[in-house]
């Protein structure tokens, strides 16, 4: 049971993916899936049930992406990969971040659960800047009040970014033309936010590396 319920997000995600969640109900996902829509109704009871599924994933991925291994610090290759991770993430689902006001208008406890998770990104991200602060990586002003602005303007512009991505990409190419490799303008768009206020030598050993990763990125799209 738990492979049908598994071969079912699965699939549903990628083919929200590829056509886009307002073209995606049960009848379409059990026609691709290849499975009768009893089969599907068995596991879930509608498509809003298999997109918090999926949302889950979504979000676990994100967490641990943004937290793990700064325990000790931040090297430029922890920071890069920051960016690395976030960007994979918009892309592997996409169609959450391309619909996320319908998706979560059509279903309130999905809804709630995405500003829990905002929040508590928010406030992650500022805890980052503010350990890069402490570790003489990030230079904010030192003037009262303006790093705490600052930390809380960097979280938020770049969350806001990071989850608007893939809108953007949309307005520019056809869903069908979208590739992996379209994403990494963004990463670099979401470190430029930062980069400003990275110590110099730092803020070149993680561009050098974002890039790098980003330029295998597009060569395998």
């Amino acid at each position: 049971m738990a492979g049908n319920r598994e071969k079912i997000i699965e699939g549903a995600r990628r083919l929200m993916n590829r056509e886009g969640s307002s073209a995606t109900g049960t009848t379409r996902m059990a026609e691709a899936l290849e499975i009768s829509p009893g089969n599907l109704y068995y596991h879930f009871k509608s498509r809003e049930e298999i997109v918090a599924r999926i949302y889950e994933r979504l979000e676990a991925t994100f967490r641990e992406g943004l937290v793990a291994g700064t325990g000790d610090g931040i090297t430029p290759e922890r920071f890069a990969d920051f960016y690395i991770v976030a960007i994979g993430i918009a892309w592997d689902y996409r169609f959450f971040f391309a619909s996320q006001t319908d998706l979560l208008a059509a279903d309130d406890a999905l809804a709630r659960r995405h500003r829990e998770l905002q929040a508590w990104s928010l406030n992650a991200l500022e805890e980052i800047v503010a350990l890069l602060e402490k570790q003489g990586t990030a230079l904010l002003p030192k003037a009262r009040g303006e790093a705490a602005r600052l930390r809380k303007s960097i979280a938020l512009n770049t969350w806001l970014l990071w989850i608007s991505w893939i809108s953007f990409v949309k307005v520019e190419k056809a869903e069908s033309d979208l590739v992996r490799g379209d994403m990494a303008r963004g990463a670099v768009q979401m470190f430029d936010l930062f980069s400003p206020w990275l110590d110099t030598e730092f803020e070149k050993a993680a561009r050098k590396i974002l890039n790098s990763e980003l330029e295998r990125m597009d060569a395998v799209a």
